[in-house]
């Protein structure tokens, strides 16, 4: 489809905003009173979107995993969870307040799920020796 060109009197970006918001509010009434050729309003209507997006462009989104461990980073057990040691024997509250080990010590992203959460686990061992991964924000202090 070929672009429309539309001139402005100043050429500024917020005169083609206004521009946009006329055509945007008019485009309807003039095609369902057929005065303007369905192919024009087509082209009007794709210049419109083209330029809107070019003055208002996406902003990017941040990275989930940042914004989960900056929340989690302003808990006061967030110096003991980044110090986790391998054995070290901890409590997990997911059932009763039981003592668990530390398998690595290290958080990862959510290794079960195949869509990343972007959030911090950790695998611990159970006195059987069965391991499991829960969320850091259930492990605390022995």
């Amino acid at each position: 489809m070929t672009g429309i060109d539309l001139w402005t009197l100043d050429g500024t970006d917020e005169e083609v905003d206004q521009v946009i918001a006329v055509l945007r509010f008019a485009l309807g009434a003039a095609e369902a009173c057929e005065i303007v050729h369905p192919e024009t309003v087509s082209r009007l209507r794709w210049w419109c979107n083209a330029e809107y997006k070019r003055l208002h462009p996406p902003e990017p989104t941040p990275d989930p995993s940042i914004e989960v461990r900056a929340a989690l980073s302003r808990s006061p057990y967030w110096p003991f969870w980044e110090n986790l040691q391998p054995n070290q024997e901890v409590r997990w509250t997911g059932t009763k307040n039981a003592t668990y080990f530390v398998v690595d010590g290290e958080l990862h992203d959510d290794p079960g799920s195949p869509t990343q959460r972007h959030t911090a686990y950790i695998e611990l061992r159970r006195h059987t020796g069965k391991t499991f991964w829960s969320h850091i924000g259930k492990v605390r202090p022995l």
